[in-house]
This record gives C-alpha cells, structure tokens and sequence, in this order.
C-alpha cells in the first residue's frame, strides 16, 4: 500500500468520547500527579479499596476534588471494594520457593510462613471449602499446585508449576465453591465510608449472582437511610459463575467491569477474549455502561510505550462499544503514569476517528441499532436517534436532571456525541462513564427558548457546531407519571441565530 492510500484519522477533531479511569496509587496520589493525570484525559479516578487506609484514601479523595475545581472539569470518583479476596498470610523474607513435584500443606492456623512446606491464607474457611483434586493458584496463577489431601484443619497440595510466593499474593480456587456472605464485613464497612464520602460509583468485586448486588444495594440503602439507591453500582464480572449468571446480573446493576485479572486465572485464558465480546453484548442488550479492565497497558508500568498489541487491545475495546477503558497498575505503581494516559487517550481518540471515516457515523450508510422495542422510553430514544441521522445533526444535546436521558442516548451505534447538561454536580460526574457524552455542569437550567440559545452557545464555542449545521435537543417530562415523554427540536444554526 502506498503512503498515499494510508489512511489519516484526525483525532484531534473528534468530540465522542470513551472514559479514561485511572487507578491511584503511590505513583500518583500527589496533588500535581493528579493533575496531570486530569489534564492528561483521566476522567474517573479509581480507589483500590484492596490497598491503603481509609485515611489515604480520603486524602486522594480531597486532593482529587480539589485538583478538579482548580482546573474547572468534573472528575469522578469510583471505589472498588475488595470483596473476598483470598491472599497468602505473612511471609518471611523476600518470599520462599515452591519447587515442582513438592507438598505443600496449607494449615488453618498458620498466620506466618516461615517455610515452603507450610502455608497459610487470610480466609482460614478455604480449608473446609477445597476438595482433592481442586485446582488452587497462586500470584495470578503464576504458581499452581492441585490438592492431594484434605482433612479438618489443613490440606496437602502438590506443586504442579512452581515459583517464588510472598506475602499477600493472591490465592484462586477455580474449581472450589467458596462459602462467603457477600458482601463481606470489611466490605460492608468500606461501602459505609463511600456513602460518607459521596462517592460517584462503587464497584464490587467477584460477584457471583444478583443476590450478591442486591445484598450491597440494601446496605447502601440502610447506611444512607434512603429507599433509593445512593450510589450507582459496578459489578466486576471476574469468576465463572458470575457469567453463567450474567443478565440476571445486568438487571441488578448500573454498569458492569469485564475485569480481565481474576477472569482470566478462573477460566482458560484462550476463553477470556470471547467472554469479554459477551459481556460487552449483555451490556449493550441492557443498555448498561460497559468497563474494559486489566493489563490494557500493562508493558508501561515499566515502559514509555505499550506494545503493538496492547494498543490494538485498547482500541478493539472502543471498537466494540466499551464505554471506558481502565489502567491498574500502570497509573497505580507504574513509572510511568502521565506518559500512559497519554497514550490511551491518543489511542481512544484515534480509533473513535477511524470509526467515523470508516462510515460508521451519521450521513453514512446507515441504520438504527436493532434492538426489540420493549417500552415507551426505548421507542422515544429511538425516535431521537432516527431525527439526528435523517437531520444530518452534528450532535444530541439533551437536559437531564438525573442522568437517566445521557445514558439512554449513549446507547447508540452511530458515534453521535452528545452533550449532557444538568443542575446536580454529582449526576455530572456519573454522567462521566457514559460513552459519548460530554456533561456539563449549570447551577440553574433555563427552559424554552433560552435553554435553545444556552445550547447553540455551547456547542459553537466548543467548535462541534456552526452555521448550517444541523444539532437536536431533546428535553420534556411526562404529562403524567409512568409515562415516556421527550421534546426533540431539530435546530439549524445560521449566522442570524
């Protein structure tokens, strides 16, 4: 191919946008990393509840809200509970080897590893839960033993792939059902600290069933002493069973994380990339906000740039409808955590250019997202998308008090942006994981013509609009409750306007 039929995607004038979330560690929890990390496309900011003290944790918070008023953006905040987790006990030294064809006994009482023939975990219930021949794996699977025995107190392992383990690595049992309430207490009282705190999602980690959501939603409910749920909720989809129940799931929740870590020690890793594109699919069936998490950068923890196939990973993830793309690591504890924001976000944008010249995007060849009618809402959103493509529209503006409008809107095929306006700050920031919407804050939201004007105001002095282009508003509330109801206003702009 020639250089002249390569073809030239110009990021730098899109205005879709896929969420950047970026986790906060000691590489960048100070107050001018922060900034950086905003000012280099970071839009949600994630808490590893699994690491660090609440008092740490509410300092990042602090320092996050402050950074963001300083530069004038919204910046959400997502918490991440630990959920039940299992890690190796306290090791002594640098860790200890584990050698091929060797046992190993893990023993309930052992708080403290001294030796490789002995070891212990946080979970001490593991040892009534295990059966022979139950897989158990270690660091991320890195070392993997199969057990051989078991009896009231411990159980005898043998080493299958051995390797160094130390202090807290984590521990899988895939094959293993584990006897848990969730969410768990350490759960319970992080999910209370989030209420105080006004954090804008919560995610909530190795979720089995949609009995295990709806357990933290009435915690939520009873630490905020409301009846509607306080704070939207994420679940992380990261154990097998979890996608045998997956749409039940998808009814229960506000988002869903396709986190990749845990997924892929649980199942075949050759099977994680086809339940990342279900998952991504259940989503979109239950217009839900989808997360694509995991080692999506992971070379640039300790390199400046990723790998071919990390950049091809991050972009097929925008190309399938994943509404944010998400580093661990590589913000947490990484070297380099501007450097790789930065390259995500050329990435995203590069790729959301390349969707639009590759005629995916109104004034193509279209047509509307096949989708079941199943309610007056689906039908009106419906109504809205076909008014933009017919029209030509450069972009959907929509006035939503709760976010609700914005996320329906996103929840479309043809790469229209949208803007988001609304009178509540934090509906703003949650307004932040939704694919292709730009919310923006006003203390008080006009009505009729002068919500019009506010409009076209915005969208010319962003540059998405000018004269002769075409843009659609959509506002209204129903004439009685329970019903759907929208008012959608095709709008021109020209130069008397």
């Amino acid at each position: 191919m020639s250089n002249e039929s390569m073809p030239r995607f110009d990021a730098s004038a899109e205005h879709f946008r896929t969420a950047i979330i970026a986790t906060v560690g000691p590489a960048s929890r100070d107050a001018e990393t922060l900034g950086r990390l905003i000012d280099a496309g970071v839009n949600i900011i994630r808490l590893n509840f699994s690491h660090g003290t609440e008092q740490e944790h509410e300092a990042t918070l602090k320092s996050v809200r402050a950074v963001a008023r300083e530069r004038g953006v919204p910046v959400a905040v997502l918490g991440d509970l630990p959920g039940p987790k299992i890690r190796l006990v306290e090791v002594e030294g640098d860790g200890v080897d584990l050698m091929e064809g060797a046992e190993v006994s893990f023993q309930r009482s052992c708080t403290r590893v001294t030796s490789a023939d002995v070891l212990g975990c946080t979970m001490s219930g593991m040892v009534d839960w295990v059966q022979t021949d139950h897989r158990v794996l270690i660091n991320d699977g890195q070392v993997r033993l199969r057990v051989m025995q078991t009896s009231a107190d411990a159980f005898v392992c043998r080493v299958e792939v051995g390797g160094r383990v130390s202090s807290h690595k984590g521990v899988n049992l895939p094959d293993t059902e584990l006897d848990i309430d969730m969410p768990t207490s350490r759960d319970r009282d992080l999910a209370a600290w989030a209420v105080d705190h006004q954090l804008d999602w919560l995610a909530m980690s190795f979720v089995r069933t949609a009995a295990d959501v709806d357990a933290l939603d009435a915690h939520l409910k009873q630490c905020a002493k409301v009846s509607t749920r306080p704070i939207p909720i994420i679940a992380k989809m990261e154990v097998p069973v979890a996608i045998e129940h997956a749409r039940d799931i998808a009814a229960s929740v506000d988002a869903m994380m396709v986190a990749r870590g845990d997924l892929g020690v649980e199942l075949d890793l050759a099977e994680v990339p086809a339940v990342q594109k279900h998952l991504m699919s259940i989503c979109r069936d239950a217009d839900l906000p989808c997360i694509v998490a995991t080692q999506m950068l992971e070379s640039m923890i300790e390199a400046p740039t990723p790998t071919r196939a990390e950049a091809s990973d991050v972009a097929n993830a925008v190309f399938d409808g994943a509404d944010a793309v998400m580093l661990s690591g590589e913000t947490a504890v990484g070297r380099y955590p501007v450097e790789t924001v930065e390259v995500m976000r050329r990435i995203t944008r590069t790729t959301e250019a390349g969707m639009r010249s590759m005629n995916l995007v109104s004034g193509g060849d279209l047509e509307l997202p096949q989708r079941q009618i199943h309610g007056g809402e689906v039908a009106l959103t419906h109504g809205v998308w076909a008014a933009a493509i017919d029209s030509d529209a450069r972009c959907i503006i929509v006035r939503s008090h709760t976010g609700a409008w914005a996320r329906r809107l996103s929840r479309n095929n043809v790469l229209l942006p949208v803007l988001a306006f609304a009178d509540d700050s934090r509906t703003v920031r949650r307004m932040l994981l939704y694919r292709g919407v730009t919310p923006v804050y006003f203390e008080e939201l006009p009505e009729g013509p002068d919500l019009w004007s506010l409009a076209e105001r915005e969208v010319r002095s962003r540059g998405w609009a000018g004269d002769g282009d075409h843009v659609v508003l959509v506002t209204g509330s129903p004439v009685r409750a329970g019903d759907a109801a929208a008012s959608v206003v095709v709008h021109r702009l020209d130069a008397a306007s």
